[in-house]
């Protein structure tokens, strides 16, 4: 069996593609001079140790290094975009179930409104092209799926919900009413869903509204592709959650209706 060591030869990020995933041979890039670019700790010249040993296993103490390097706290450097072809590359490479990590890390680098894609549009499509391919798999988690879904808006230029759709994992996001600026709480997922204006977690008894979720029919554009791509992973639970993110809520403060995705949108460009 090939080493992960040995898959990432390099020679040049060609030679890697032609033996790791030859149907990806859209995407030739030169391997960079790293010592030229930065990471977060400085000169990015260690960035290709740790790509040579990239491995499926999400928990890999790699993971968080290269994680750490080249998006630290969300933030990417001028290193950062040479490392999309090397991730979509470990990727192809490997089963379904073991490419949220590398698909999660590309799409937080594209997503980030700091990095410079210009002469990476191949590698970004290509990375398109293998989430949505990876969306296909029933094998999943759901967690997993969130992440995968998320990396694909990126991919795809929504650098909103390709943010911050994750938060579904965490059951909550942020917003603010757009009438009266109170803080307001979106809780959908394991927790249930209502929207909240108090810290609803240290006060379970905090006043909270219901979620108004849309219908299916009543979806439109993001929501709906979003809820496709749900349904035809075979992940209705996670369909409906999907449906009350794009629904309505109401400020417990001033009785305002709330465009939940619209309110959640705008706090996250914000």
């Amino acid at each position: 069996m090939r080493t992960t060591a040995q898959a990432f030869c390099w020679v040049s990020l060609d030679a890697t593609l032609r033996r790791i995933a030859p149907e990806r041979m859209l995407v030739v890039m030169p391997v960079p001079n790293w010592k030229d670019l930065r990471d977060a700790y400085g000169s990015a010249e260690e960035l290709p140790d740790l790509l040579a040993e990239l491995e499926p296993d999400p928990q890999s103490p790699v993971w968080g290094e290269l994680w750490g390097r080249v998006c630290h706290q969300y933030s990417t450097f001028s290193a950062s975009p040479h490392v999309l072809p090397f991730l979509l590359a470990a990727a192809s490479g490997w089963e379904p179930t073991s490419r949220a990590m590398p698909l999660a890390l590309a799409g937080s680098i594209v997503s980030a409104p700091e990095t410079n894609l210009e002469g990476y549009g191949p590698s970004v499509e290509q990375l398109r092209i293998l989430a949505l391919e990876t969306l296909e798999s029933r094998d999943l988690s759901r967690s997993d799926r969130i992440y995968v879904m998320q990396s694909a808006m990126a991919f795809e230029g929504d650098r909103v919900w390709g943010h911050a759709l994750e938060r579904l994992n965490d059951g909550e996001f942020s917003g603010e009413c757009p009438n009266c600026g109170s803080d307001v709480y979106v809780v959908i997922g394991q927790y249930g869903s209502f929207c909240s204006i108090d810290d609803w977690v240290r006060n379970p008894k905090s006043p909270r509204t219901e979620i108004a979720a849309r219908t299916p029919d009543e979806l439109t554009g993001v929501g709906r592709m979003l809820y496709a791509r749900c349904v035809d992973s075979g992940d209705s639970q996670l369909g409906e959650w999907i449906c009350q993110l794009f629904g309505t809520g109401e400020c417990l403060k001033c009785g305002q209706s709330l465009d939940l995705a619209e309110v959640v949108a705008a706090f996250e460009a914000g």
